[in-house]
């Protein structure tokens, strides 16, 4: 994949919505080549344009992060743990453990019980589990949402709905569908990715991890982090990033073209003298990522709908 298009998903990443003439703008090309690239590309499903709704908004206030050390058949593991209810990313990776699962739950209760229900599985043999302390960067904005008394009514839902099955529908499809002018809808779409509640991002197909290398980091700092973070944010393939409780203080993830990449970017935090101890690991086989989430939290308890609105949202 060239570096048009690489820089093109960077744009897109970070607004799902940039149109094809905006990006040629950044990129200092024209809009015909840009489209050329990304195109096929949609209609394929390599990368697809979707909202996701930040967790926060849905009632799951806690974030972890497991590491799973297994014994027989990792991949037939993976497919369990996808099973359960909580878990929205699962991969295989290399080294010492063989999985890595991601876990959004409601309470430290109900993480608990998943973490349970996951020790209990034939082939674990160990579970290392960290907690989001704070999220910098991913999929839903990093910063946490300006969600306090957020007003979400029967057209918003619909809108986050629709726009979870495809994040580039045009206003004009979008407002059809909800009943509102042109102009109220894009005046929705805005508040909503503007306070964090919901973000329209890309996301890569991951069957064919020939592709590009996605590349977990776990680090123990010292001192001032604010190098390390910066040098993160200017990776153009990074997709996560968090301050953690547990075996490290500090993750991300960022994805390479190539390996050389990869090695370079490895060379330079090592450089940083806020880095104490560094662990990396490949995620070669992804089994589950999932971004989208029923609403339903939403109408049952976050916000009160009236009959009228409710039939709406239906």
């Amino acid at each position: 994949m060239d570096q048009l298009t690489e820089q093109s998903f960077a744009i897109l990443r970070q607004d799902g919505r940039t149109s094809f003439s905006d990006i040629a703008r950044q990129l200092d090309t024209n809009r015909a080549s840009i489209a050329k690239r990304l195109n096929p590309l949609l209609l394929s499903g390599d990368i697809r344009i979707i909202a996701a709704v930040h967790p926060r908004l849905l009632g799951l206030h806690v974030l972890a992060h497991l590491s799973i050390q297994t014994e027989g058949d990792a991949g037939e593991l993976a497919e369990r743990i996808c099973e359960l209810n909580s878990p929205v990313f699962v991969s295989e990776r290399t080294g010492k453990y063989q999985l890595i699962s991601e876990l959004h739950t409601a309470t430290m209760a109900e993480l608990h019980e998943e973490i349970r229900a996951i020790r209990a599985c034939d082939g674990v043999v160990d579970v290392q589990v960290m907690v989001y302390e704070r999220t910098l960067k991913s999929f839903f904005l990093g910063e946490e949402p300006a969600l306090a008394d957020l007003p979400i009514d029967a057209t918003d839902l619909k809108l986050m709905e629709l726009l979870q099955v495809d994040g580039r529908m045009g206003y004009a499809e979008l407002a059809e569908a909800v009943d509102l002018s042109i102009s109220g809808c894009r005046t929705r779409i805005n508040r909503l990715t503007e306070t964090g509640a919901m973000r329209i991002g890309l996301l890569r197909e991951r069957t064919d991890m020939t592709s590009h290398l996605t590349f977990g980091f776990g680090f123990i700092t010292t001192g001032n982090v604010d190098p390390l973070v910066r040098l993160i944010d200017e990776q153009a393939g990074v997709e996560f990033m968090a301050r953690t409780i547990g075996r490290f203080d500090f993750v991300t993830t960022i994805s390479f073209p190539a390996l050389s990449d990869f090695n370079d970017f490895v060379a330079n935090l090592r450089a940083l003298t806020s880095v104490k101890s560094l662990e990396t690991w490949l995620h070669a086989r992804i089994h589950k990522e999932r971004y989208q989430h029923s609403l339903h939290r939403i109408r049952e308890g976050a916000i009160t709908l009236s009959a009228d609105e409710e039939a709406a949202a239906n």
